[in-house]
């Protein structure tokens, strides 16, 4: 069961945690954020990572505390929901955008001590302060200015898209990496 010393005990790892400036979010805020991801990630099919789709996030050996109170706080409150990714951001004021990749619904909570901050999404208000709210991503969504500190965290499973639309042939194997044939395309 969700219980609100869950939410308090994610809010105090927040709290202690130093977040990583963030300069690449240019559909979500025109002004650096704090802001990483957790779980799996898209790695694009990049060189580095041996053409790899997908993989762990690095952030989630660095904060791997506030990772398992997350996938805890998810497991107890909504169970059933199945997820690859957790967005964190912490005073990001989102402007109206669309997660183009998401794939079905996600989960969305903001915890801190702020006011204002609403999410709305198609026009439509929602407070989410200290509450779930269950929402499609790939509708227009934003958030209300604030003032205060305010975190939110969002659960959701990532499209993990090859990296260029014009690949049309590309395969990818379980183990997440491109492939043309027998050939391994190298981006």
């Amino acid at each position: 069961m969700c219980s609100r010393k869950q939410k308090k005990d994610v809010l105090k790892q927040l709290q202690k945690t130093k977040f990583p400036k963030n300069y690449s979010r240019k559909n979500v805020s025109n002004n650096i954020n704090e802001s990483f991801v957790l779980g799996d990630v898209n790695y694009r099919g990049q060189y580095f990572v041996g053409y790899k789709t997908r993989g762990e996030s690095k952030y989630n050996k660095i904060f791997p505390e506030l990772y398992v109170l997350l996938k805890n706080l998810i497991k107890s409150c909504h169970p059933f929901f199945e997820y690859t990714t957790i967005q964190v951001n912490k005073n990001v004021e989102c402007m109206p955008h669309i997660d183009k990749n998401n794939v079905g619904p996600s989960y969305i909570i903001s915890l801190g001590d702020y006011e204002g901050g609403k999410l709305c999404v198609e026009g439509k208000k929602y407070n989410i302060k200290n509450r779930w709210l269950f929402f499609d991503g790939t509708k227009g969504h934003w958030v209300e200015p604030f003032k205060g500190e305010r975190y939110s965290i969002v659960y959701f499973t990532h499209t993990f898209k090859p990296p260029n639309r014009k690949l049309h042939n590309i395969k990818v194997s379980k183990e997440g990496i491109y492939t043309n044939g027998d050939l391994v395309k190298k981006y």
